[in-house]
């Protein structure tokens, strides 16, 4: 067996992970792929335009369950679980005298390398390059108290609500003058044509195209999607449940979870009570929403749908914590793939874009939601059980590996 060398700075060793975040980072990846499946048969900018009315029977059943409790709810528990990797993180290359700003830098550096390959190269629909950008402002919350971590996270998760607000009552203002309610009308009318146009050519490229024109096409799509106005809502609502995240670390509940069980269990039950009314008042009157013309009705959903988001991505974790706390096989099952999140998000991708796109085995949109899910599914059973085979192995995930060797400025140990 080779010996791992003792040089600082090195990742964290396997003695000092916690199960429970492992665990919930594979429950992340599960929510992520029920999500993620959608769009690997329809262009990302579709998100537009929200829930697929198109479906029907069982399509139209699971797509709604998605739409309901996992859409946004498990996006925000892996921001959650980043913001909390980041204290994590921080903390233990000091502990072992590193530089750990710059350690998170060239993490962050490594990360956005990988998620501008995966972004051009095999899926548009990426959110690592984000995660990486936005991280960056992590840095500035480095030695940053509890109390004002959840101070900032409170502030930023609301602007984007917030914002929409706003936006919403001055369109509500405007279209009170007839000459520019017809302008305001013809130019949400004009975008959601061009919008209608881009989705077309999108499903004609994916279902047909060659690969160097999707490449170009994701370029496309990129600047549509993420240049553009919507970063004005991405960005506060990342790094706000970034710094929750953060927040959490530094309460050092999850770094003991039996000291701490009455917090999880109250954590739980507060999270369903908010979460499963308000995602429930989402999934049966927000199918309609459309984000191409901001309206009242649609601010109030919207309204809804970010506060299920972040109380149901709460009441998961506790969930999670909880059943590690009664000893739950769940949790030994989930961690494995949870230590090889990176390698099997990405695996996602290249497994469904060679199976949907033109250049692969062209089943775009021939399968309907559910049959697609139920691929999903035996996929996730699948990465199940590699990755605990895999690290029976290996010390890490082949792309963690590729990230840690990244960050730390060498080729890092790999074999057991």
């Amino acid at each position: 067996m080779t010996t791992p060398t003792t040089d600082f700075p090195s990742p964290v060793a396997l003695a000092e992970r916690m199960l429970v975040l492992d665990a919930i980072r594979g429950f992340a990846l599960f929510g992520i792929l029920m999500m993620n499946i959608e769009f690997f048969q329809r262009p990302i900018q579709a998100l537009m335009l929200g829930f697929n009315s198109e479906q029907s029977g069982l399509d139209y059943a699971v797509a709604w369950l998605s739409f309901t409790f996992v859409q946004g709810k498990f996006y925000t528990l892996f921001s959650l679980l980043f913001g909390l990797g980041f204290i994590v993180f921080i903390d233990r290359a000091r502990q072992k005298g590193a530089a750990a700003t710059a350690l998170f830098r060239r993490r962050l550096w490594g990360l956005l390398a990988i998620g501008v390959v995966h972004l051009l190269l095999i899926w548009s629909g990426d959110i690592l390059h984000l995660y990486a950008l936005v991280g960056f402002l992590l840095l500035f919350f480095v030695n940053t108290s509890v109390k004002r971590l959840c101070t900032w996270a409170a502030v930023l998760l609301l602007m984007p609500i917030l914002l929409i607000w706003l936006g919403t009552l001055a369109l509500e203002m405007a279209m009170q003058v007839p000459e520019e309610a017809a302008k305001l009308e013809a130019g949400f009318a004009a975008d959601k044509e061009k919008l209608l146009a881009d989705i077309a050519r999108g499903d004609l490229l994916y279902a047909t195209g060659g690969y160097w024109q999707l490449v170009q096409w994701r370029l496309y799509e990129f600047q549509a999607m993420y240049i553009s106005p919507a970063l004005m809502i991405f960005v506060p609502m990342i790094l706000g449940i970034f710094l929750l995240g953060a927040g959490l670390a530094r309460t050092g509940v999850l770094s003991d979870p039996a000291q701490h069980k009455q917090f999880f269990w109250r954590l739980m039950w507060l999270g369903y009570g908010i979460g499963l009314p308000l995602a429930l008042v989402w999934g049966f009157y927000g199918t309609e929403v459309e984000m191409v013309a901001p309206s009242i009705r649609n601010a109030v959903l919207m309204t809804c749908q970010n506060l299920s988001n972040l109380a149901l991505c709460l009441a998961y974790l506790a969930t999670l914590v909880n059943l590690s706390l009664h000893k739950s096989r769940v949790i030994g099952w989930l961690a494995p793939a949870g230590r090889m999140a990176l390698s099997n998000y990405l695996l996602h991708s290249l497994v469904f874009t060679l199976l949907f796109y033109g250049y692969g085995f062209g089943f775009y949109g021939e399968l309907g939601r559910a049959a697609a899910t139920l691929l999903a599914l035996l996929l996730y059973g699948f990465q199940l059980w590699l990755s605990g085979w895999w690290l029976q192995r290996y010390r890490f995930g082949p792309m963690e590996w590729l990230w840690r060797s990244l960050t730390y400025g060498k080729r890092q140990w790999f074999r057991i």
